[in-house]
């Protein structure tokens, strides 16, 4: 179909441009050509390759995707479910997993198991492949008992956006697990959950077949109730898969990830912390925002301090821009599988319909991403480079120290908002719950939440709270990390005050 005066002038006008009318012809032969070829492609049969490469065939007949259905109230107390089901596999390469069950975010694809993404912006999308983590769970023995809700289209931290309805924080109904894993936290947990949550080193476990945003910003990583889970976990999915190009220099092939588990079994728990130097972030403590309580507990669990710096902000404008380019369908430069089966169902651009449907956090994130792009282009890139000094502050620090340590939260879980709240509403629910790891999302360093309390929520001391630790280390050493969590872990009962 050949282009029309019309649409040349339309697109320069987008770019703030007026074509001389002596040129709009030529311009209508040049966006006929570019028309030619994005409809050749668009009548392309589609390859998620994904599906054909590596250990990401989804071999559903050895682990069958039957019973698939929705939670009915009563057997979804918390609202955590999605899609719950048991999906064993019936021939594992190993037994790592066995006895295991692990439940999956619901923005993780699943061949033929329906995927909610937390939004009724659409909803019939059945992905037709598994995602690396999947495939690594089911070879190594573990069964999948599941999908866990997200928040709506995986984007917010008060647990109550997703289409399915609010997720309740196991420890109080009516307050908040956190998000944008929200189910998850629910039924494993998180920080405002009492349980352990790695983020490990950029890179090292794969996100491929999983929905993404902002592919700088991407993490997938276990969430389990005790430290060696944690480390069986990660010693599962972690490792090159040839498919992420988000695994940078020095990530692991799967035969060379270190055998974390066995090396928590092996440790000799008494004098392990002997020598081993940990820094208080300084700046992690100083925020008058911050819950006495929680700064309470944490001072009771470590003694030094090294630096921080403002990289909260910096990680704001990042995600921000680079997560408005991804939900508009607009993200480039990427040589990894791309979930095209998605981007149909997402119907790009969004519609007045569409966008009623999202929740605040999404919203929030398009239009501050387009307030960015328009009127201060350049500040991405200088956020993107910026971030690598806050890199190089940590790892200075980190040469003094072997390991950082802070709350992980400023303050306990709170009430989540009602459903008619306002935005300013929705954002204030989610404040002081990113300070202290999104620095290190940025910069890509190790980090571990771990529960060391309870302390009593803010509006009703009768309710008790989880409190949690960021142990964070540098690059690649989750073996540390986790060696100095299961160090803390067996010497601290952390449900006996």
């Amino acid at each position: 179909m050949s282009s029309s005066r019309e649409e040349v002038v339309h697109a320069a006008a987008a770019l703030g441009y007026t074509i001389p009318e002596s040129d709009v012809a030529d311009y209508v032969g040049v966006l006929s050509k570019a028309k030619a070829s994005f409809e050749e492609v668009e009548a392309m049969e589609a390859h998620n390759d994904g599906t054909n490469r590596l250990p990401t065939n989804p071999d559903i007949d050895s682990s069958p995707r039957d019973n698939i259905h929705l939670p009915e109230m009563a057997d979804n107390p918390l609202g955590g479910w999605a899609y719950p089901r048991t999906c064993p596999y019936s021939h594992p390469a190993s037994d790592l997993l066995k006895g295991k069950t692990v439940c999956l975010k619901d923005n993780i694809a699943m061949a033929g198991v329906p995927c909610l993404l937390g939004t009724s912006t659409f909803t019939d999308w059945i992905p037709k492949t598994n995602a690396t983590v999947i495939t690594r769970i089911l070879l190594h023995g573990g069964t999948i008992t599941g999908k866990a809700v997200c928040e709506n289209l995986s984007r917010g931290a008060v647990s109550c956006t997703a289409a399915s309805g609010p997720v309740d924080n196991p420890y109080a109904k009516g307050y908040s697990a956190k998000g944008s894993s929200s189910g998850t936290a629910a039924l494993v947990g998180t920080a405002l959950c009492g349980l352990y949550g790695m983020k490990a080193t950029t890179g090292l476990v794969p996100y491929t077949g999983i929905a993404s945003n902002d592919a700088s910003m991407d993490y997938v990583g276990p969430m389990t109730s005790n430290c060696r889970d944690c480390a069986t976990l990660l010693e599962t999915i972690a490792g090159v898969d040839g498919l992420d190009d988000r695994q940078i220099a020095g990530t692991p092939w799967p035969d060379d990830v270190p055998k974390y588990a066995e090396i928590l079994r092996l440790m000799e728990l008494k004098n392990w912390l002997k020598g081993v130097s940990i820094g208080i972030l300084k700046e992690g403590l100083e925020p008058s925002t911050m819950d006495v309580g929680v700064k309470e507990k944490f001072l009771a669990a470590a003694k030094v301090v090294p630096i921080h710096t403002q990289a909260r902000t910096l990680y704001a404008v990042m995600s921000k821009m680079g997560n408005h380019m991804g939900m508009l369908g607009m993200a480039t430069g990427r040589r990894s599988v791309l979930l095209t089966d998605l981007f149909e169902k997402k119907s790009l651009p969004y519609t007045q319909e569409v966008m009623e449907k999202m929740n605040v956090t999404s919203k929030d994130g398009l239009l501050v991403g387009e307030l960015g792009w328009t009127q201060y282009p350049q500040i991405y890139a200088k956020s993107v480079n910026i971030m690598r000094k806050v890199k190089d502050s940590y790892d200075k620090a980190l040469e003094e120290v072997d390991f950082l340590v802070m709350p992980t939260t400023f303050t306990p879980s709170n009430p989540y908002p009602a459903s008619r709240s306002t935005p300013l509403q929705h954002s204030e629910a989610s404040a002081r719950k990113l300070e202290n790891t999104s620095p290190f999302t940025g910069s890509g360093h190790s980090a571990l939440a771990l529960p060391i309390g309870f302390v009593p929520a803010k509006d009703d001391p009768n309710i008790r709270l989880p409190a949690s630790l960021q142990i964070v280390g540098r690059y690649w050493d989750e073996v540390g990390i986790l060696k100095a969590a299961y160090a803390w872990e067996n010497t601290q009962d952390w449900k006996t005050p």
